[in-house]
């Protein structure tokens, strides 16, 4: 299933990187990144992304960028099933299992994920896991594969004026998404000021291993609705940046998104337990079928003593009762033409109204109910630096190793990941 990076990353992408340093490349010129990240989970998730992304300013500001990425994920991951004192034992669709952890690309987005293997005929393997009394559950089968596209193209209509049109296309084993966005810019107060506004849209089709179950029906007698579901999205966001002084630039944005059809995890379930305790059975999860978020985002950029601080912070919250806030602290050390970057991030959320531990069998069903952990309240917190070598204009070199704790009121939600990226930018002469 959806290897859950933003969709609508397009957005951004769009807005452009309005706190970072412009593209110096001079006409004709294309920079070139490559990068390869890989990311590990104790005893969980490792996942492996090779990114290329091509970036092309001319002499008349119009600016376009290519960006394909390659995901692979392997290892274990959390079900949704309740920790029992008891060995449980499940079955699982090959491959499929529940979703994924939360992983940051390289883009500063995330991605959740499930897969299945096809083994033709439109049959899927199934097979059982068992899991030992006091172990959070996790699906052992759990992989997946991706391959993402995106491209934008900006230009300007007159010298206050740019406009930007984009799209995006993402494959997986039982997931395709693909979206569209545009916008336009407008720079006032002799270009120290710049107001954007930005609209995507997008849809997803999930496809799950052995059909969409139906909600709340057990593991054991499964039930399916269909072979595939939809979800439509529309993505909207207003940025103002502000040049401050020679050594500040301020930016904030405003955003919505407003989702419709199918938000259920497949692969999910609910441990459904009796009065004393013990586990009877295992519902797959309802989830709303629309949800809306908004969000406020400020971020400010200052030079100081020859060094860049970067500080951010986030503010996220939805009708399915989820608060979140995101605060992102980065210092870069300008040593020649040698950089170090220590980051600190902090994210904290409330859980959703719909998010249960189990069910008991002795109440009536509710609604909608998920035990994914990602909608628990939850906290974690990023420590890590970046090394950097600009051995020439235009190109650099950098490596970033990050840590990642993570803990909250699920058992599952308690784990720890190690993140490791190298970069590399070039600009090539098509003269």
């Amino acid at each position: 299933m959806q290897l859950k990076k933003n969709k609508y990353w397009l957005l951004s992408r769009a807005v452009g990187s309005l706190l970072g340093v412009q593209s110096g490349t001079s006409e004709a010129e294309w920079q070139v990144e490559t990068a390869y990240r890989h990311y590990s989970e104790a005893d969980r998730v490792t996942a492996m992304e090779p990114v290329l992304q091509l970036h092309k300013v001319d002499d008349e500001g119009r600016k376009i960028d290519f960006t394909i990425a390659y995901d692979t994920l392997s290892g274990a991951s959390p079900n949704g099933a309740a920790v029992s004192e008891r060995p449980q034992t499940f079955t699982s669709t090959s491959g499929a299992g529940a979703s994924a952890e939360s992983i940051s690309s390289t883009s500063g987005t995330a991605y959740k994920d499930d897969d299945d293997e096809y083994e033709g005929d439109g049959g899927y393997k199934t097979s059982e896991y068992t899991v030992q009394p006091g172990e959070v559950p996790l699906d052992p089968n759990f992989k997946d594969k991706r391959l993402s596209m995106s491209m934008n193209y900006s230009w300007p209509l007159n010298r206050t004026m740019t406009t930007s049109i984009g799209g995006s296309y993402s494959s997986e084993t039982d997931y395709r998404s693909v979206g569209i966005s545009g916008g336009f810019s407008i720079y006032l107060n002799q270009k120290n000021t710049q107001i954007g506004l930005f609209l995507a849209m997008g849809n997803d089709e999930v496809t799950p291993g052995g059909g969409t179950p139906l909600a709340f029906t057990t593991m054991s007698d499964k039930q399916v609705t269909g072979s595939s579901e939809n979800k439509n999205i529309v993505d909207g966001l207003v940025s103002i940046t502000q040049v401050l002084s020679k050594r500040a630039v301020m930016q904030l944005n405003y955003s919505m998104s407003i989702s419709d059809g199918y938000h259920t995890d497949p692969y999910k379930i609910i441990s459904l337990l009796d009065g004393l305790g013990d586990t009877q059975e295992y519902l797959y999860e309802n989830r709303p079928k629309k949800r809306m978020k908004q969000s406020i985002y400020g971020a400010l950029k200052y030079r100081i003593f020859g060094d860049t601080v970067d500080v951010s912070y986030r503010y996220m919250t939805d009708d399915w009762g989820v608060t979140s806030n995101t605060w992102d602290v980065k210092y870069r050390f300008n040593i020649d033409k040698v950089y170090i970057q220590p980051h600190i991030r902090h994210y904290s959320q409330e859980a959703t109204d719909f998010y249960v531990d189990s069910l008991l069998s002795t109440d009536d069903l509710p609604r909608f109910a998920s035990a994914d952990y990602r909608l628990s309240a939850l906290s974690s917190n990023t420590l890590g630096v970046k090394l950097g070598w600009m051995f020439d204009e235009n190109k650099e070199i950098s490596f970033r190793i990050e840590s990642y704790q993570q803990e909250g009121d699920s058992d599952a939600a308690d784990m720890e990941a190690l993140i490791l990226q190298i970069n590399s930018l070039l600009s090539h002469s098509l003269t």
